[in-house]
C-alpha cells in the first residue's frame, strides 16, 4: 500500500509540475490545460495500467507486447520531460537572476516572459522527444561487448570470462534480441559464462521461445548463475529448477571450484533475505587456497564486506548503470557504486550496467553491456 501511495504522489506531481510548466502560464482554455495533464498523468501511470490489463487478462499476446512497449516508452518520456523542465528551469532562473544582478538582465528572456517561456517549451518538447526516440534505440539494441583485463599472480594462462546480467527476459521482448545477445556471447568463444542475476523477469512458463535461445549457450567450463531480485519476484523455485535442467550451475550461498581451471566461484542472492557476517565465510567452504575466488553478487552494495571475507574480484548488477539519466544520482547514492571497475581495498569489484532493461525500453548515458573478462597471469619483473 505504502508502494502504491508513494508512486500515485510522484505520478500526480510529476504530472502537476510538467503541466503547469508547458502550458500554465500561456493563454489556452482550461480544457486545454486539464486535457495536456490528464495525457501526462496517463504516462506516468503506465506502469499500473499495464499491471492491471495483464492481470485481468484484458490483452494478452503480441498485442500486449506492443501495447507494453509503448506504454512503457511513454512513461519513460514522461520522466524525462519532467527531469528536462525542471533542470532547465532552475538553470533559466539561476542565469537570469545572476544576469539581474550584474545589471545585464533583459525582460525579453525573462523566465516569467510567456513568450519566451512559449518558445523555450516548443523546444523543449522538440528535443526530448528527439531524446527519447534516441534512448529507445539505446535501449533495445543488441548490447556491445566490453572488454577488461585482470592480472593477478594466481592466474597461469589467459582465461575469459563472459558476464552478461541483467537480461530482464519477459515475455513483452521479442525472442530475436536475446537469440543475437546469444550470439553475440558464442563469438566471443569464452572459457565460462557467468550471470549475476535478472536474467529472468516472467514465470518459466510464459517465456519458452526465450528460454530456448538461452540453451544455446556455450561454456567448456560451464555457465555459472546466482539468483537477483528479479528471480525472487518471479518463482525463484521454477527459475532454480528450470536453470539447472538446462546445464546452468546455480550459485546461492555456495560455491565451487572449476574444473581445469584455477578458479573458485561463489553466488549470494539478492532478495528479501538478510546476511549476517558470520555467515559470509560459508561461500568459501571447499575453495583451494590457491585459486582466483570470485564472487557472484547481484547487488553491489555490500562489496567492501563480501571481498573482505577472501575474495579476489566481485561480479556484480543490478544498478543498469542508471539507465536513464539522471537516475545515476540516486541509483549511486542508493548502491555505494554505479558500473565498471572498481580497485577496493579489499580487492576488486566490478559492475556491468547490463544487456537489457527494466521498465521503460530506454537507456540514457548508460549504454547497455555484456563483459569479456580477461584474466591474466601477472608477468614476472625482471
Amino acid at each position: 500500500m505504502y508502494f502504491i501511495v508513494l508512486s500515485l504522489t510522484v505520478a500526480l506531481a510529476g504530472s502537476l509540475i510538467s503541466a503547469r510548466t508547458l502550458c500554465g502560464y500561456n493563454n489556452i482554455s482550461l480544457w486545454s490545460k486539464i486535457l495536456v495533464f490528464f495525457l501526462l498523468l496517463v504516462a506516468w501511470t503506465m506502469p499500473a495500467i499495464l499491471g492491471v490489463i495483464r492481470s485481468k487478462g484484458w490483452v494478452d499476446g503480441e498485442l500486449y507486447n506492443i501495447l507494453s512497449l509503448c506504454g512503457y516508452f511513454l512513461f519513460g518520456f514522461a520522466f524525462l520531460l519532467f527531469a528536462v523542465l525542471l533542470l532547465r528551469d532552475i538553470l533559466w532562473a539561476l542565469v537570469y537572476g545572476a544576469a539581474k544582478l550584474s545589471a545585464h538582465a533583459s525582460d525579453s528572456w525573462s523566465p516569467m516572459n510567456v513568450g519566451a517561456l512559449t518558445k523555450a517549451n516548443i523546444i523543449t518538447f522538440a528535443g526530448v522527444i528527439l531524446v527519447a526516440f534516441y534512448a529507445l534505440y539505446a535501449g533495445t539494441k543488441t548490447p556491445a561487448i566490453r572488454e577488461i583485463e585482470i592480472v593477478s599472480p594466481k592466474i597461469d594462462r589467459e582465461i575469459k570470462i563472459l558476464q552478461v546480467n541483467d537480461m530482464h527476459i519477459d515475455r513483452t521482448k521479442p525472442v530475436k534480441w536475446f537469440a543475437d545477445m546469444v550470439e553475440q556471447i558464442n563469438l566471443q568463444q569464452p572459457d565460462l559464462i557467468v550471470m549475476p542475476g535478472d536474467i529472468i523477469d516472467d514465470r518459466m512458463d510464459a517465456i519458452p521461445a526465450h528460454l530456448d535461445e538461452l540453451k544455446k549457450l556455450k561454456s567448456p567450463h560451464g555457465i555459472y548463475f546466482s539468483p537477483g531480485n528479479h528471480e525472487f519476484y518471479n518463482g525463484l523455485f521454477m527459475i532454480q529448477w528450470g536453470l539447472r535442467n538446462m546445464g546452468f550451475v546455480w550459485l546461492s550461498e555456495n560455491g565451487q571450484n572449476v574444473d581445469g581451471l584455477p578458479l573458485y566461484i561463489a553466488g549470494i542472492p539478492d532478495g528479501p533475505q538478510r546476511y549476517t557476517k558470520k555467515e559470509y565465510p560459508r561461500l568459501l567452504e571447499g575453495a583451494a587456497d590457491d585459486s582466483y575466488k570470485i564472487l557472484l553478487s547481484h547487488n553491489p552494495s555490500k562489496a567492501g564486506e563480501y571481498l573482505g571475507y577472501g575474495f579476489d574480484l566481485q561480479l556484480s548488477a543490478h544498478t543498469h548503470g542508471g539507465q536513464i539519466f539522471p537516475f545515476h544520482i540516486p541509483v549511486k547514492m542508493i548502491n555505494n557504486y554505479l558500473a565498471g571497475l572498481y580497485e577496493l581495498p579489499e580487492g576488486k569489484l566490478y559492475i556491468s550496467r547490463g544487456a537489457g532493461y527494466w521498465g521503460p525500453p530506454m537507456r540514457l548515458l548508460a549504454p547497455s553491456d555484456m563483459t569479456l573478462i580477461r584474466l591474466k597471469p601477472q608477468e614476472e619483473k625482471q
